[in-house]
This record gives structure tokens, sequence and C-alpha cells, in this order.
């Protein structure tokens, strides 16, 4: 992989790494957010609304996910994911700059929420027109491991944001993270975005998108032709990306609170073994990656997707006891949502043609985005009231396997192995 190509990877992987980031900075600080926008009488309340104000960020997403995809399918796949970057770093960057309510009054929380908005709209651009653009960037001997880096950023990401608010917390008093402290984790998110900013503007577009143009074969409107004629592959990304969010949402965002308030496990020994886990996971979701440049990417596929459903019931009947080793127990999940994050989202992107590839993908992975992740939660304790089994979010993560597994053996024999042709060209001039 010659040099450019490296840089073209790391500063594209920054943008997933700033969502990420920027979703576990908000849920860790969502407390001290209340307090500062938020002042209600009742602390209840006032978290409540701290919450919808983070809901917001992912209700924009469709909107998002079409207005962009629709511009890089149709114009320019380096303009649509340069500016989703810019609005990202801004809006991140505002919300730290913000005044509280004690300043501006009602007019606080409505600018938190528009900000949030913007983040999510933005966002639903960036992580899937990065996909895009890196898959018809690099060659097609690399384009395993290049998209499994994206997915490693965000891994990343979500330790980046566990470790700052380590820090803050650490360094500063309550006071202290409640005044001002609050506000270095979104002003440093910012900044991370305004460099990848910079340098993304001396990016080319593909080549291959650039002859699409050329060849005057863009899509209208991109998101019709994929509802009038990629009914298939819709069904087959949802199916695809259904393991990978829930993995995720599950094993990494739900169970620090499922261990501690539910299971009585220590809060110290709950948060090492959560970081554990991250860190972990990242060079699992980069060895799947490698392996898909060189084997039968359905078969990676559906031995991690059936690794989740056959180790879901055993690794969370192990928690209900009471009496799991989280050392061991976060080692197999960094396994479980690593080897998925490697493999899934390469044949998602891979799934559609390059007339609708931004669009597909922004739309697969945005609407599995809403519901996977946004109701993962309630589905999870949903499923423990239901049954009456403290195991019971097993049940979840072992039906989003099984999708998995369907998906698996739905995507064409074009998606088992690279279609795009190596172009050494590309090696050269990635960056100009």
């Amino acid at each position: 992989m010659a040099l450019p190509q490296r840089k073209v990877i790391a500063i594209t992987s920054l943008g997933g790494l700033l969502e990420a980031y920027d979703f576990t900075v908000y849920a860790h600080l969502v407390a001290y957010i209340s307090l500062v926008f938020f002042p209600a009488s009742d602390s209840t309340s006032s978290l409540i609304n701290t919450f919808i104000t983070f809901a917001v960020g992912y209700l924009s997403r469709p909107l998002g996910a079409i207005a962009f995809s629709h511009w890089g399918d149709r114009h320019s796949r380096k303009a649509s994911f340069t500016i989703t970057i810019l609005l990202m770093a801004l809006s991140t960057m505002m919300i730290g700059l913000l005044p509280g309510y004690a300043q501006l009054g009602l007019m606080a929380p409505v600018l938190l929420a528009l900000f949030r908005f913007i983040q999510g709209f933005s966002f639903a651009g960036e992580f899937s027109g990065a996909f895009t653009y890196l898959y018809e960037t690099v060659p097609a001997r690399t384009q395993g491991f290049a998209v499994s880096i994206l997915g490693a950023g965000s891994l990343a990401g979500i330790l980046l944001g566990v470790v700052v608010h380590g820090v803050l917390i650490h360094l500063l008093t309550m006071e202290q993270v409640v005044d001002w402290g609050w506000r270095v984790p979104f002003i440093l998110g910012g900044s991370l975005g305004a460099v990848s900013y910079i340098i993304r503007r001396r990016f080319s577009e593909p080549e291959v998108f650039r002859e699409l143009v050329a060849s005057g074969g863009v899509e209208r409107v991109p998101v019709l032709t994929m509802l009038k004629a990629y009914k298939a592959q819709i069904l087959t990304g949802l199916l695809l990306v259904m393991p990978v969010l829930v993995s995720v949402t599950v094993l990494v965002l739900f169970i620090p609170g499922y261990l501690t308030r539910l299971l009585d496990y220590p809060a110290r020994e709950v948060a090492l073994a959560n970081g554990l886990s991250m860190f972990a996971g990242v060079p699992v979701c980069l060895l799947v990656g490698w392996l898909a440049d060189r084997v039968d990417r359905r078969y990676l596929m559906l031995g991690s997707s059936l690794l989740i459903v056959v180790t879901a019931w055993p690794l969370f009947y192990w928690y209900a006891s009471g009496e799991a080793n989280l050392l061991v127990t976060a080692l197999l999940g960094a396994v479980l949502w690593g080897s998925i994050e490697g493999i899934a989202l390469l044949l998602v992107v891979s799934a559609f043609p390059i007339g609708i590839r931004f669009t597909g993908t922004a739309s697969v992975y945005n609407v599995g985005a809403m519901f996977f992740v946004g109701f993962g939660p309630v589905i999870s304790m949903g499923l423990i009231q239901v049954t009456e089994l403290q195991a019971a979010p097993a049940f979840y993560l072992i039906v989003s396997g099984l999708a998995g597994c369907l998906g698996a053996l739905l995507i064409s024999p074009e998606q088992r192995r690279n279609a795009l042709p190596v172009n050494k060209e590309l090696e050269s001039t990635a960056l100009q």
C-alpha cells in the first residue's frame, strides 16, 4: 500500500472516530450537560430532556443520508464527504462553546438541539461517504483491509471518548466539570474534525466515479433507482449490518449499566473490562479485514455471525450467574463485535453498483442505526422484563447473528471476491 493511500485512509477514518467519540463523551457527560442546559428542579426531568436532545442526532440521520448521498452519487464523492466533516467539526465545536441556560435562557437548549441535529445530519453522509470513497479509491487487493480501518476508527473513537472522560473526572472536581470541564472534549473533537477537513480538500475523485460522470451514466434520482431496482440489495444490506450494530450496542454500550445496576458487578472492574474490550476489538477488526482480501468473504461473514449465535447465550448466562470473569468476557466480546465489524460493512458497500453506491450504503447503514442502535437498550431491557431472565439480552444478539448468516447466504458471487479491477495508477494519485 503506497504512502499516499495510507494518508487517505488515516484522514478518512477520522470522521468515524469523531462520531463515535462524540457519541461516547456526550453519553458520559450527560449528567453535567443537563445541569448547564436543563436546570430543572427535577433532576430526572433534566436528564430526560438531555437524552431527548441526544436522540435528535439520530432522528436527523435519514435526512442527511438522502441529501449527501444524492449529491455524492450525482456530482462529487469528494465534495460530499468533505463538507460533512466540516459540518461535524463546526457543530461539535459550537456545542463546546455554547453558553448555558443561565446566559441564554431557553435559547440555550434550543441551540444545543440544533447542533445535535446538524451532527447527526452530517454524520449520515460522512461515514457512508467515507466507506464509498475508500472502496473506490484503494486497489482491489486492499479494499477489505482499508474498509476495516474505517470500522476500527469508530471503535478507537469510543475508546478515546472513555479515556478523555476518565481523565476529566480524575483531574477536575465536579464543580469544575460542570463549570467548564465538560466543554473540553467537544472542543477537542471539533479541532480533530477541522484538521481532517483541511487535508480532505486535497483529495481527488475516485477514478471509477470520474469515468461514470464523464460517460453520463449518473442516475437522475439515485434513491428512486435504489428503491425500484435494488430491493434485494437493501434487504441483504440490512441483514448484514444488523449483527454489527446490535453487537456494538449490546456488548459495548449496554453492558456497563447492565453489569453494574442489574447484576451488581463492581463498577471499577466493569469499566476496566469495557476498556479492554474496546482496545482488543480494534486488532480483531483489522485482522478480519485483512483476511477479507485473501479468502471468500461469504465464509468470513458466516463464521463471524455464527460465532455470535453460538456464544451469546453462554456469555450472558455467565454474566447472570454473578461469577463471570470480566476480563475473559471482555476479550470474548471483542472477538464477537470486532470480527463482524471487519467484514459486514465491506459487504454492504460492495452490494450496490457505482451509480447508487453512496445512496445504498448510506440508506442501509443509517436506517439500521436508527432502529438497531436507537432501540437496542430498550429491546434488551424489554427482553429481561418479559422473560424474567437476566441473560435475555442474548436473544437479541442471537437474532442478529442469524440475520447476518442469512445476509451472507444472499450476497452475490461478485461480493465474495472484490469486483473492481486493480488500478495501479491510484497508488500515486489518491492525493494530489
